[in-house]
């Protein structure tokens, strides 16, 4: 199903998946705010999402897996440096069951850290869908979504 896209640069973009969640994993709450009014706002997703640490993203991920079929898109924005499990960590565990999940996904690293070898370490990691820098924008966003949808 084709759904048509107005979003804030005034362009308009055909998607072929109109995404079913938005997963925010982040410890900055000001941060998960205005990312879920910025996708809110662009409309681009059914459910939108935010934890604090990888650990609680593992867990909705799961819980996801029995709410969702396999032509569901779930768009996880990761962050990097967290307290309780960090981006890393998270990928780490997330490889363990990634190929039992029903729907498909892609995840965006998403952090402020310029340290290149944190975004080659990224950008290797073959469960990431590309590293973003944080705060994320609506021509960011729109981007993202040419690419990748």
């Amino acid at each position: 199903m084709e759904a048509l896209f107005i979003l804030q640069s005034q362009k308009i973009f055909k998607m072929s998946k109109k995404t079913s969640t938005i997963l925010l994993v982040d410890d900055d709450l000001a941060l998960n705010f205005f990312h879920k009014r910025l996708f809110t706002k662009l409309n681009i997703s059914e459910e939108i999402v935010s934890t604090n640490d990888g650990y609680d993203a593992i867990e909705n991920i799961k819980l996801l897996n029995n709410s969702l079929c396999k032509n569901d898109l779930v768009l996880i924005f990761l962050d990097i440096n967290m307290p309780v499990m960090d981006g890393w960590d998270f990928l780490e565990n997330f490889k363990q069951f990634s190929n039992e999940l029903k729907y498909d996904y892609k995840i965006f690293v998403l952090s402020s850290s310029i340290n290149p070898d944190d975004i080659e370490k990224a950008k290797n990691n073959s469960l990431v869908t590309d590293y973003c820098s944080k705060p994320l924008n609506s021509d960011g966003v729109n981007s993202l979504l040419e690419r990748y949808l």
